[in-house]
């Protein structure tokens, strides 16, 4: 009987069990993510590239199409404001580059006729100058623009020989109408590539890139320390041997701690994060997605953790939350979004919304896509807590079973007819 009763207990037990296993596992593979909603379905262009939440509310955004490109300003209804086309070359004027500024205006960048351009709006997006510059390289890329503390700018790009070929960084610094005030060419071993631009609290700079040496297919992400001048003051290697031996760095983000979050990719393998203190000093890597993974942007969540947009398998956008320690907590697909640079960074277009969401811009079925989206609080359990939800649940079956045993022993016991008869006896 008390036998009986242990099965039937464990197999209820073992019941249970499946039942939370079933709910859980349609919970995991609902999306933590609610559905994006798009906040404005008739905007110019094809592709999306960067967005920012100005003070009153109003959001301010840069697309393109093959020849145009349009600087956006939406109200806090995100209803539009006014749209201003910028066309500098007929054939192909792409300013990926966007930054509000001091003045309330802004400023638009990139290559044009393998020229450094940067234009500067004012807060009606009316052009107030134009400025070109020459690296003198046979080919350029534009890579990432601040404004300094004096109202000038600093930007940095990669200069190279030939087209996918080794090159350096150029390094410019200018005054608040875009004239040159110095520029600084810098080369690592065999090639620098920069991503990003930061100022630094004794007016120095601190550039993220990727630098590359003479052992072939070697490279390593680097945090480089320059002073007001775009001297180089020092720099912090990151990877380079084993499994990180061939990185690319899309980008970098500051870190409320006053460290560094650099991102990008491992060639032909994963999307890869290095966390840095204020010094450079690497407190955590990883890896993500699977073989031809990239991240090309990222902000840093309430709780300490990261929200990044990564490209998987060459060409599937899809959000990824870490915890402080950049361990992968979810991931979400995002069904027919484009990113109109691919694996590479996409500056700014993940960032947060003014109501505790976050908004993202990008591409979807040949028109610009800008949605706001929340992420669920709660929900299931983390895959990786699942392991230890199933040692609990057996070890709680064992034990079950154990006292069950035990108390069927002990009851035998009481019950032996030799005992009965000898207690009587006496």
């Amino acid at each position: 009987m008390i036998l009986r009763k242990t099965i039937i207990l464990s197999a209820v037990i073992v019941l249970v069990f499946l039942i939370l296993s079933i709910i859980w596992l349609a919970f995991a593979d609902s999306s933590p993510v609610s559905s994006p909603v798009e906040l404005q379905n008739n905007l110019p262009g094809e592709f999306g590239y960067s967005v920012y939440l100005l003070a009153d509310g109003s959001l301010i955004l840069n697309t393109s199409n093959q020849t145009c490109t349009f600087l956006v300003k939406l109200d806090s209804s995100n209803q539009v404001l006014w749209s201003k086309p910028i066309i500098i070359d007929p054939a192909n004027t792409t300013l990926s580059r966007l930054r509000p500024t001091t003045d309330g205006g802004f400023v638009l960048a990139g290559i044009i006729d393998n020229l450094y351009t940067v234009i500067k709006t004012d807060s009606d997006g009316n052009v107030t100058w134009t400025k070109t510059y020459s690296s003198g390289a046979p080919i350029n890329y534009f890579q990432s623009i601040i404004q300094t503390p004096d109202g000038g700018f600093a930007f940095a790009g990669f200069g190279q020989l030939v087209d996918e070929g080794l090159g350096w960084i150029w390094f410019v610094k200018t005054d608040s109408s875009g004239k040159m005030e110095w520029n600084r060419t810098i080369s690592g071993p065999l090639a620098d590539c920069p991503s990003s631009v930061f100022l630094t609290s004794d007016g120095g700079y601190v550039l993220s890139d990727v630098s590359y040496t003479f052992n072939p297919n070697h490279a390593f992400f680097r945090l480089i320390k320059l002073d007001a001048s775009g001297n180089i003051l020092g720099s912090t290697v990151y990877g380079g041997e084993g499994y990180f031996y061939q990185p690319e760095c899309n980008f970098a983000i500051a870190t409320k701690d006053g460290g560094y979050l650099l991102a990008g990719y491992l060639w032909q393998k994963n999307a890869w994060a290095v966390k840095t203190d204020a010094k450079g000093n690497m407190q955590w890597n990883q890896t993500y997605g699977e073989v031809h993974s990239s991240l090309t942007s990222a902000v840093e969540t309430p709780n300490g953790g990261y929200l990044f947009v990564a490209i998987s398998n060459l060409t599937e956008v899809q959000l990824v939350m870490t915890d402080a320690q950049g361990n992968q907590v979810w991931k979400s697909t995002l069904s027919n979004v484009k990113l109109p640079v691919g694996l590479e960074a996409s500056f700014n277009s993940l960032i947060n919304a003014k109501d505790g969401g976050y908004i993202i811009i990008g591409s979807k079925k040949g028109q610009v896509w800008l949605a706001e989206f929340d992420v669920k609080q709660g929900g299931p359990i983390p895959l990786q807590l699942l392991p230890y939800v199933v040692v609990l649940l057996v070890i709680a079956l064992a034990v079950t079973v154990l006292v069950a045993a035990k108390t069927s022993q002990g009851r035998k016991h009481a019950l032996n007819p030799t005992c009965a008869m000898h207690l009587r006896a006496q």
